[in-house]
């Protein structure tokens, strides 16, 4: 998984599709995965500046605050 221009890569919640962003440093290492906000996240996959990031339709106000692209 690579982020380009970013440092964060994109994450999801196990309750719902909302995407966060999850430090790059943390994204490459094993579970848990724990987002800038402070959401555990389930999965990590893609850059938090592509479409399962900032370009997804649900995407978590306190993480674009947090880590814009």
């Amino acid at each position: 998984m690579t982020s380009a221009g970013s440092g964060h890569a994109a994450g999801r919640d196990q309750e719902s599709s909302t995407a966060h962003a999850v430090p790059r440093e943390a994204a490459d290492g094993p579970p848990p995965w724990v987002a800038v906000c402070g959401t555990p996240v389930a999965v990590v996959q893609g850059a938090w500046g592509g479409r399962r990031g900032l370009g997804s339709g649900d995407v978590c106000p306190r993480c674009r605050e947090l880590a814009p692209a």
